[in-house]
């Protein structure tokens, strides 16, 4: 039996609860994985009735990997590590919380495109540990609901950063970066490519193309560690933003070679998508890409079935043109999945870890 004992910073509020988060029966990589029981004295305990000789590593948290504990001047701390055949009583003092793990660039220009928006650029853990190291990038639409609860729609973020950096401490996944870029009032126009020969005045998803390609990921890949490769590079959102990054990885081959089309607007400008995938196909051939579509897309049973039947007809002309479609594509149909934040984020552990960990 081993016994934790952990002192936490003065300015930590009394009625918030710490957690360990660790390997196997540490928690599992889960921030809320173990919970502490707060003593009269202030710290915060927990008794492990842990297999002789074993070995593991934790952190402390406030229940979210926003919230671990830091080296009290914004920095990653180290896991620490446990030893079974150790002390049977563990002292931890926790310096901080304010590790910071989110870059925010507010009011990135375009000269393609009238708005400015906010790039949201979360470090992996291990980055400022590892100063040689470069990174596989995930760039992501309707950044504003990734991260954070205050700008995601109806207070629902999809908790990207939590899910990436669970899944990599327990290494299912290896360290990426992600890059949130936010929409804008024009977000049907940038994400909704129109057919050849349609009134286009408002169709600015090539200049969202350009934005992303010719602005945004430069500035990302000279501000970070980046791998720059199109085998390291992915493009990825849900919805309108699901569509976008298909047509993205055909227009641009050459800068994404992954996609994750999270219940794609297959609907679009009556289908245009599905009409012209297979028009100049070469893409599919380098390009690894995930869709999925929930069991409960529409409010209607009727509208549920279409969708999920655009959605299957795209899964079966990815594998009629990709190589090795068991290895390329993935599609998947969520049970009970719905088409909102909270369910998208549910599932992109899978998301990660289909795309990044064959890089």
């Amino acid at each position: 039996m081993v016994e934790i004992v952990v002192r936490v910073p003065d300015n930590t509020p009394p009625w918030r609860r710490a957690f360990l988060a660790g390997d196997g029966p540490l928690g599992d990589w889960s921030a809320t994985g173990v919970p502490l029981d707060r003593w009269d004295d202030g710290t915060h305990r927990t008794r492990l009735d842990l297999p002789a000789g074993h070995e593991g590593r934790f952190i402390v948290t406030l229940g979210r990997w926003r919230e671990a504990e830091s080296d009290g001047n914004g920095h990653e701390r180290p896991p620490r590590e446990l030893r079974a055949s150790g002390p049977s009583r563990v002292e931890v003092d926790v310096r901080g919380w304010d590790q910071t793990s989110i870059d925010y660039h507010h009011g990135f220009p375009s000269r393609f495109l009238p708005h400015a928006r906010t790039i949201s650029v979360w470090l992996p853990p291990g980055y400022g540990a590892h100063p040689d190291r470069r990174y596989p990038v995930f760039y992501m639409h309707d950044g504003q609901n990734l991260f954070d609860a205050h700008t995601a729609f109806a207070g629902v973020p999809w908790g990207a950063d939590e899910v990436a950096e669970r899944e990599i401490r327990a290494g299912s996944v290896p360290p990426v970066i992600l890059v949130g870029v936010a929409n804008t009032p024009d977000r049907l126009n940038e994400y909704g490519p129109q057919r050849c020969g349609r009134k286009r005045e408002r169709d600015l998803s090539r200049e969202y193309g350009r934005f992303l390609v010719e602005e945004v990921k430069p500035f990302v890949d000279a501000l970070y560690r980046t791998r720059t490769e199109p085998g390291h590079t992915g493009v990825g959102g849900s919805s309108m933003g699901g569509l976008i990054s298909l047509h993205l990885c055909k227009w641009y081959p050459t800068v994404f070679g992954k996609c994750a089309a999270l219940s794609p607007s297959l609907w679009w400008d009556r289908e245009y998508f599905l009409r012209n995938v297979t028009v100049s196909p070469g893409w599919l051939e380098r390009c690894r890409v995930w869709i999925d579509v929930g069991e409960h897309e529409s409010s209607s049973r009727i509208g549920s079935a279409a969708t999920m039947r655009r959605t299957r007809r795209l899964a079966r002309l990815l594998a009629r043109y990709g190589p090795h479609p068991d290895e390329r594509n993935r599609y998947t149909e969520v049970p009970g999945g719905t088409h909102n934040e909270r369910s998208w984020g549910a599932r992109f552990d899978q998301v990660l870890r289909f795309l990044f960990t064959a890089v």
